[in-house]
């Protein structure tokens, strides 16, 4: 999804990062005679507490060979109205949409409607010359070069339909020559969905549900615009003050979901239907053994990671720390947070959905795989100092820390220390707005937005920084500046508008 926060799906998933080496799922098992019903009260327990004492709310799905020994919500859907989080009620999936998208692509090609080796040219014979030639295959595997957001994206909710749309990716720069590496891009994904439309004759959403979902009894899943009458949607919070839903979001708009979200992200799906799909492609229901085996396996490996990390389709493949294959999918536009962890191997099966920013999958998802296969909390996530997923973070939040810090760049200069990835300035970011350090944070966010200028959450931010510190005109120069990058983004309108 379109927020940068969604990068946590890469972050926190690999296997040799610092924090998440120690409590991902393939930690050794605690002691002997250890069952599963005291592992699972051990984490009813754990989500029970943190539902009451830190307002975690969500639901929590463990699967162990095609059953089901915890499917649970926890804490409000909506506070508001008292609407309490259950198996049943509907939650954004964020780019876990991804994994939805490349099972419609298989199915296409069992099918015999395509083939993961087409080219784009087949599809969309005026298409340039440089983007001729990548194949579906790349698109999945986020091989095809195209980049993350494309310029002028006007956010999640933006109205941008079939043909603005793909002007717009044909007319981007590629990042690298398709096929070269792998980076994470939701324009790929997009552009996928495109052509499930064009070779099906059916809307993206209808052809999911008529192909996929019908045919092994999933009846609640998708974007829910306009709203159902007979599900509960979760309403999100940040920081515990009321987001609200993607169906708000559209209605605003004038409509939804459009190609900026549609297909890459945003799906909504509630615990007891994920149970149906877990079951569905762990059997070959819905997929043929040889299209699921695709689609789980490592094609390409992902940039950046050493070697830690490969695509499948619409998923990431590594390992676990005991040596046995690990699937991953996860995704966030910076309220909900949804992560699916898939162990063949082992039978097993995790998936949790939050609602509530501030106690947030990302955070909550690796104490329970402690709990689980360990017992006790060993490394507690949550209620970490920092918590950071990156040794650089951590060094630059030190920097920050100090006394008589004025200019965050020059210190850093000091150090000998470059910034090439702007999650590791977004992540120090993040704790020190938590923590309520404004000046320190406002250090940080100069040097974010002259780094990477046009990256919109920096602006948008380090405008809500400002105004922490009172300083209105420089919160709306900000805002304004997310707006030049990206019209109509909703967080710059929203606080402009409150602004006024």
């Amino acid at each position: 999804m379109k927020q940068i926060i969604l990068l946590s799906f890469t972050l926190i998933v690999m296997s040799g990062a610092t924090l998440w080496s120690t409590v991902n799922p393939g930690i050794r098992p605690g002691p002997q005679g250890f069952s599963n019903e005291e592992r699972i009260k051990l984490i009813d327990e754990y989500l029970t507490k943190l539902s009451m004492e830190r307002n975690y709310s969500g639901a929590l799905l463990i699967v162990k060979d095609g059953k089901a020994l915890l499917n649970k919500g926890y804490g409000w859907a909506d506070k508001e109205s008292k609407i309490p989080f259950t198996s049943n009620t509907i939650a954004s999936i964020g780019s876990i949409t991804k994994a939805f998208t490349a099972a419609a692509i298989l199915k296409l090609e069992e099918q015999g409607k395509l083939s993961v080796n087409d080219p784009l040219k087949k599809y969309f014979p005026n298409i340039p010359a440089d983007k001729a030639e990548i194949t579906i295959h790349q698109l999945l595997t986020h091989s095809s070069g195209f980049v993350e957001f494309l310029e002028e994206d006007g956010g999640d909710y933006e109205i941008i339909k079939t043909d603005a749309y793909l002007k717009r990716a044909f007319d981007s720069k590629l990042q690298f020559k398709p096929g070269e590496k792998a980076i994470y891009t939701n324009v790929g994904m997009s552009i996928l969905g495109i052509i499930i439309e064009q070779i099906s004759g059916m809307d993206y959403e209808s052809y999911l549900k008529k192909h996929l979902f019908s045919p092994i009894g999933i009846k609640n899943i998708g974007y829910h615009f306009p709203p159902a009458n007979n599900v509960t949607i979760a309403t999100g919070y940040k920081n515990g003050n009321r987001w609200g839903t993607h169906q708000e979001y559209f209605k605003r708009a004038g409509g939804g979901p459009y190609w900026n979200l549609k297909a890459n992200g945003g799906l909504e799906i509630s615990n007891d239907e994920w149970l149906i799909w877990i079951n569905a492609i762990s059997n070959n229901t819905i997929l043929s053994k040889a299209s699921t085996e695709k689609m789980f396996a490592p094609h390409v490996l992902e940039e950046g990671y050493a070697g830690q990390s490969s695509f499948g389709y619409g998923c990431n493949i590594m390992k676990s720390r005991r040596g046995t294959k690990m699937i991953d999918n996860g995704g966030s536009n910076g309220i909900y947070h949804a992560r699916m962890i898939r162990l063949p191997e082992e039978g097993l099966v995790f998936y949790m959905v939050t609602n509530e920013s501030s106690v947030n999958t990302n955070m909550v998802l690796p104490n329970v795989t402690q709990l689980y296969f360990q017992g006790k909390i060993e490394q507690d996530i949550l209620n970490a100092k920092h918590g950071f997923r990156d040794e650089l973070s951590e060094k630059i939040y030190n920097i920050l820390d100090r006394t008589n810090v004025n200019n965050l760049a020059t210190e850093l200069e000091k150090e000998g220390i470059s910034v090439d990835d702007d999650m590791i300035l977004l992540e120090v970011g993040n704790l020190l707005m938590r923590e309520s350090k404004p000046d320190k944070a406002l250090l940080l966010y100069k040097y974010y937005t002259e780094t990477f200028p046009k990256i919109v959450v920096a602006w948008n931010d380090m405008g809500d920084v400002y105004l922490s510190l009172n300083k209105k005109q420089e919160a709306i120069h900000c805002y304004q500046q997310a707006l030049k990058i990206r019209p109509e983004n909703p967080r710059a309108k929203a606080s402009l508008e409150k602004l006024k």
